[in-house]
């Protein structure tokens, strides 16, 4: 901490150091992530018979309880499409398809990495990872 009443004795030498300082505190910084557009491809599927695709990241996971969803959009129709929510590094993502006849629908887990690319992961590694 500087005090301000010692800023008037400094010589420019001293003055132009501390500038220095400062900037190269500030350029040493880590930029704080951004969100980005995820995207998860689907292929083509009977409409009569499956639900569109979803897409969702988790947003809170309370202890003994289920996750909390803020869903993205899928944009295409039975011919195949792509899902697409915004997300960060780190984040958990699921997406899936209900199968209108109980079976083979899809319900997966996905991390998103710091390339912001989607791995594959099962539940257990989805609560370890979460992080508020």
């Amino acid at each position: 901490m500087i005090d301000l009443s010692t800023l008037s004795t400094l010589t420019t030498p001293d003055l132009n150091n501390l500038i220095a300082a400062i900037n190269a505190g500030i350029a040493s910084r880590e930029a704080a992530p951004v969100a980005k557009r995820v995207t998860i491809h689907y292929g083509s599927y009977n409409a009569r018979r499956m639900s569109r695709p979803w897409i969702a990241k988790v947003t809170s996971w309370p202890v003994g309880g289920r996750p909390e969803l803020a869903f993205g959009t899928y944009l295409g129709n039975d011919n195949g499409g792509d899902l697409e929510i915004m997300a960060l590094p780190g984040d958990i993502i699921r997406d899936g398809q209900k199968d209108g006849r109980g079976n083979n629908g899809t319900n997966d887990w996905s991390v998103v990495e710091a390339d912001y690319t989607v791995r594959t992961i099962d539940q257990a590694e989805a609560r370890k990872l979460f992080r508020l």
